[in-house]
């Protein structure tokens, strides 16, 4: 079991970093959370065969999160997929996702396979799927005027993982990271910049969300383009706060569970 990020920066990509995107695998298939561009692409050079996928989560619909979508089905139906493929995202979300697709008309493409969509429930913790050994579920977190989801992925036997998505820091990520090993939060700019970009989190804020969860490791991402030449100082002001590992996220590097 392993997950991979195939994007790590924030809404602006650069060309070291691809908006957010992270994908987790085991043996009976992969969950892919939140779709940018070129999301079959990334997935193999992150090892993965993008006809391992049996879910896609979306966590909200903010295009850098969502945009990625109608070209994963297209390459899905190119590949000649056969079974079921099952989308997520929350319960308002589920019929504009419906429209991306079908804007694109892929939908209706000949050899289109089975597409399911299921509505994530809102309370907090919420189960969301069963993948073989991997329990996901979720709770709503605070983005400005966009629904959010974060995302806990909990191993049967090994390490779990949360998954904070775009969010101010608040206590719902907290609550949901409470016994995991791994908080991969965003950290979308420095202290110095705070409220720059709306409702989003520093580094040094998912430092301290860390801390007060009682993680062993945190790996920020979705970090502003402008700021990926100082990537170092921003796990440094995350130390200032979170006295455990504190790594930045790497793309298209397996991580194992």
């Amino acid at each position: 079991m392993r997950f991979a990020f195939l994007g790590t920066s924030g809404a602006i990509p650069s060309p070291e970093r691809d908006t957010t995107s992270v994908v987790f695998v085991a043996s009976e298939g992969a969950l892919l959370i939140d779709c940018g561009g070129s999301p079959a692409r990334k997935l193999r050079l992150a090892g993965v065969d993008p006809q391992a996928l049996t879910h896609v989560l979306i966590t909200h619909l903010h295009p850098d999160h969502a945009y990625g979508l109608p070209a994963l089905v297209q390459s899905l139906i190119l590949l000649g997929r056969e079974r079921s493929l099952t989308v997520l995202g929350r319960p308002e979300h589920i019929e504009p996702l419906r429209s991306l697709l079908a804007l694109f008309g892929v939908l209706e493409r000949r050899g289109m396979f089975p597409l399911r969509f299921q509505a994530l429930g809102l309370a907090e913790a919420a189960p969301a799927l069963v993948l073989g050994p991997l329990a996901v579920s979720t709770s709503p977190v605070e983005h400005g005027s966009m629904p959010n989801v974060a995302v806990r992925v909990q191993p049967q036997r090994g390490r779990s993982v949360v998954y904070s998505s775009d969010t101010a820091p608040c206590e719902t990520v907290v609550r949901l990271a409470r016994g995991a090993d791994t908080l991969i939060h965003e950290a979308t700019f420095p202290a110095r910049h705070r409220g720059r970009f709306g409702t989003h989190s520093t580094a040094e804020e998912a430092g301290e969300i860390a801390a007060r969860a009682g993680v062993r490791r945190l790996i920020l991402t979705h970090i502003e383009a402008e700021y990926h030449d100082e990537v170092d100082a921003l796990a440094d002001e995350a130390r200032t706060r979170f006295g455990g590992d504190v790594e930045i996220a790497r793309e298209l590097v397996p991580y194992p569970l």
